[in-house]
């Protein structure tokens, strides 16, 4: 190779090495992360334990088998005690609360909830006003892998069953749900009415469970039900047939 040919070479190695570097290291695309934080923005959920007042949230382990110190959830509750005495609390237990922000790091996701938690400042003024006190401004969740966050576990499939630990995450199930079905029944649930052609399940997201429900008889082989409601002191008769909504009575 000629010197001047080293040289070229060696200058597209220095121009090139930079974006190789970031290609080995980055481990999740901004696409994947616009889509859990789509997915999960503006969400509420229920919290299943209490959570501290604090911008320094809790850590949850996605291998709890990593330390003897943390429960099957992943979390330190030893840790996790001292936090609520020291900062209050920022989100109770069965508390809803809405997702307000979602960060991706290298090796982390954090869930804010309510704002995220407050700073140093407000966590003091807590401090003095006594442990376990409630605080404003929400809390989060650091979802700790231990290794280099990925796409696939950014997946909303994957990401939901971390969530399940500490939250009650029903509704954004609900949402997606409804995401994948025809605009008429979207907006029939949304507007809480039952239409012809839902199915059990949605109806029941629609309206609940039914007061009553009754299986009627028949001469053939469908399956004929009778659901039940009193809505808004409207008596609801909504009659199944093999599964699917074929009449809706209101009274």
């Amino acid at each position: 190779m000629s010197r001047l040919s080293k040289v070229h070479f060696l200058a597209l190695l220095v121009l090139t090495l930079p974006a190789f570097q970031t290609h080995l290291t980055a481990q999740t695309t901004d696409s994947a992360k616009d889509a859990l934080s789509k997915t999960l923005l503006g969400k509420d959920v229920k919290a299943l334990m209490d959570m501290p007042a604090y911008k320094d949230g809790i850590d949850l382990y996605v291998d709890p088998k990593s330390d003897k110190r943390l429960d099957d959830r992943g979390v330190d509750m030893k840790d996790l005690a001292k936090f609520l005495k020291d900062k209050g609390v920022g989100v109770a237990r069965d508390q809803w609360v809405t997702i307000t922000e979602v960060k991706v790091d290298s090796d982390r996701v954090e869930v804010h909830l309510g704002g995220g938690g407050e700073g140093s400042g407000a966590s003091k003024n807590a401090e003095k006003k006594g442990a376990g006190l409630m605080r404003a401004g929400g809390s989060r969740i650091n979802f700790r892998y231990g290794r280099d966050v990925t796409d696939a576990d950014l997946q909303i499939t994957a990401f939901l069953p971390l969530l399940q630990r500490v939250l009650d995450v029903g509704k954004i199930g609900e949402n997606m749900e409804l995401q994948g079905l025809a605009p008429e029944f979207q907006e029939a649930i949304r507007s809480k009415d039952i239409i012809e052609g839902m199915t059990y399940k949605m109806v029941l997201m629609s309206a609940g469970d039914p007061d009553q429900k009754k299986v009627d008889d028949t001469t053939d082989d469908n399956l004929s039900e009778t659901w039940y409601y009193l809505r808004d002191d409207h008596r609801w008769v909504v009659k199944f047939l093999n599964g699917k909504v074929v009449k809706v009575h209101v009274y």
